[in-house]
């Protein structure tokens, strides 16, 4: 008996040690990914809601592992594929389980000078080209919700503001010795929206996504770079009558100088768009006949100044957008409030209302999230975000801004802010123009570096305002004003174990005017709304790092609305939710 147990050690031993050997010389094959369990559980607070129809708590979770594996059959080819594996709580391991290729690619480089993408891409231009801007209420986020926006992040595929797309890109450079330094070349061709059928006699359209980027070092000092996208419908794909076409031209210049210990950059930015459809109906052969035809163009004069240490930066310009400048892949939001409800509690009370969605949906709800491009304007919510809904490719806007970042060298203290005057170009259903004026503000510091601490001790305090106001007569005339305000504590009381609390609450009131538009995006009705209400999220957790991509977090929500003189009625809710995190 000892002898067999003997020998299976040995064997063991020399079987490890074979595998071992052929994965440190075998590199051909790699793998890496991520791992997540989740559970939260949801419960009604009984004294704020009558609400006999809804269950009392509910409760969800999941757990999913991403396996990543990267092929390189030769050198210059890699394939890279994305496995999930997902198993919903409540159940036994292997019911309910879901196994799915999340993502699939194929890159490499032909003779060592032309690279290629084949798949999955993440595709960014210029912000008014192709960009995804940052959801709303995400950019002075604390440390203690960090995780929630992680996980919307990495779930709905938003990376560096690149829009997900399947297509094929293709990228290469050239260097000269004279006249200018270089220039570089991007080209792609995606298809955001394959042919679907819509009835039993109708089917969508292909919508595909073109584009090219051209960028030329002319001198040490200056570069010019040129973005072309084209959002259009192939009509042959489907049996609708038209087809969608949205050209965009964009140029920039920018000039940049430095010394020892400064950097200054200056930027020209410009551009113009078309949008229209074609209709393809005519007899004999006859040209399509162009409806809704718009034009637009956008200005930008911008001049950044910052610190070679990183201390300091700063950014002052001056931006003009066309009313009728259109750009799909700028102008598209990451949350539309006209296609999603929410999925946590969607309706309340005996009255089955609809459940307005709240900070902490936006900060939580991954399923609210958009990663669709749109032909038109989407929806958006003046609460939240009523004066660059669109972020810098907001139509009929004009204005100057500014925004900078201070922190000090050992990181003891950090700030930044976000400032801009902004006015509509034309007025919207009236001659007077909305005036916008926004301020945001964030400062974080960290008490154990002013006070060479070995454990963390960070407090963090932001502020964020936005105020909307236009003249005229008592009916055409309105007022917003929106206030968000967030604080939070992190301590470490052991080593790798931290205490979390953090407050997050906005409050709304004045009124609006929301837009109705039609499938082409023009404006059909305006709807007055009056806004009074309170958001408000308290949370307060624990946090144990057992490195810095490997987490187990477990903490309490308290949250709700408040409203004054409005249909809905005032709601509250609890979340306690546990969350360990393992990047492979």
């Amino acid at each position: 008996m000892k002898r067999s147990l003997i020998h299976i050690l040995v064997f063991f031993t020399v079987f490890l040690s074979v595998i071992n050997l052929y994965s440190q010389v075998n590199e051909k094959i790699w793998f890496d990914g991520l791992s997540r369990s989740y559970f939260a559980r949801d419960a009604i607070d009984k004294s704020k809601i009558d609400d006999t129809i809804s269950a009392n708590n509910t409760s969800n979770g999941y757990n999913i592992l991403d396996l990543n594996t990267h092929v390189n059959p030769i050198d210059d080819i890699e394939i890279f594929a994305q496995i999930r594996i997902r198993n919903s709580f409540g159940s036994f391991f292997g019911s309910g389980t879901e196994i799915n290729v999340r993502q699939l690619r194929a890159k490499g480089v032909i003779n060592n000078k032309v690279r290629f993408s084949i798949g999955d891409l993440f595709l960014k231009q210029s912000k008014f080209t192709l960009y995804n801007y940052d959801e709303e209420l995400s950019g002075y986020e604390n440390d203690m919700l960090k995780h929630y926006r992680d996980i919307i992040h990495y779930e709905n595929f938003f990376r560096e503001n690149r829009w997900r797309s399947q297509g094929i890109q293709t990228d290469f450079s050239f260097e000269f010795d004279r006249f200018i330094r270089s220039i570089d070349f991007d080209f792609f061709m995606t298809r955001p929206r394959g042919s679907s059928q819509i009835n039993e006699s109708m089917y969508s359209s292909d919508l595909l996504l073109s584009g090219g980027s051209i960028i030329s070092k002319i001198n040490k000092s200056l570069t010019f770079s040129g973005n072309y996208i084209n959002l259009f419908e192939v009509a042959s794909s489907g049996t609708h009558n038209i087809s969608l076409r949205n050209p965009v031209h964009d140029m920039m210049l920018t000039y940049n100088f430095s010394n020892d210990k400064n950097h200054f950059e200056q930027t020209l930015q410009t551009g113009f768009s078309k949008r229209f459809w074609l209709h393809s109906e005519l007899e004999n052969n006859l040209e399509d006949s162009i409806s809704n035809y718009t034009e637009g163009m956008y200005f930008v004069l911008e001049n950044n100044y910052f610190k070679k240490d990183s201390t300091l930066s700063l950014k002052v310009g001056y931006r003009y957008v066309d009313p009728d400048f259109r750009s799909a892949g700028a102008q598209s939001r990451r949350v539309d409030y006209t296609g999603k409800s929410n999925t946590i509690y969607p309706t309340y009370t005996n009255a089955s209302i609809s459940r307005p969605p709240s900070i902490f949906d936006l900060v939580s709800d991954e399923q609210l999230y958009n990663q669709d491009l749109s032909s038109i304007l989407m929806g958006f919510n003046p609460i939240y975000s009523n004066i660059l809904p669109y972020g810098d490719a907001t139509p009929n806007r004009s204005g100057i801004y500014m925004t900078g970042k201070f922190r000090k060298k050992n990181k003891s203290f950090i700030s930044k802010i976000n400032a801009g005057l902004f006015n509509e170009v034309i007025g919207q259903g009236t001659f007077e123009k909305r005036n916008f004026v926004l301020f945001k503000g964030a400062a974080k510091i960290n008490f154990h570096r002013f006070l060479n601490w070995k454990k963390e001790l960070s407090v963090h305090v932001s502020s964020e305002s936005e105020l909307t106001r236009r003249g005229g007569d008592a009916i055409s005339s309105l007022s917003l004003y929106s206030h968000q305000i967030n604080t939070s504590i992190n301590a470490e009381i052991a080593k790798k174990f931290f205490l979390q609390a953090s407050c997050k609450q906005l409050n709304a009131n004045g009124n609006e005017f929301l837009t109705e538009r039609n499938n082409y995006g023009n404006i059909t009705y305006f709807t007055s709304t009056q806004i009074d209400q309170k958001d408000y999220l308290l949370s307060f957790g624990m946090l144990y790092k057992f490195r810095d991509n490997v987490y187990a977090n477990l903490h309490y929500n308290w949250w709700g609305m408040k409203f004054t003189d409005q249909i809905y009625s005032d709601y509250k809710y609890n979340r306690l939710l546990l969350i360990l995190s393992v990047e492979l």
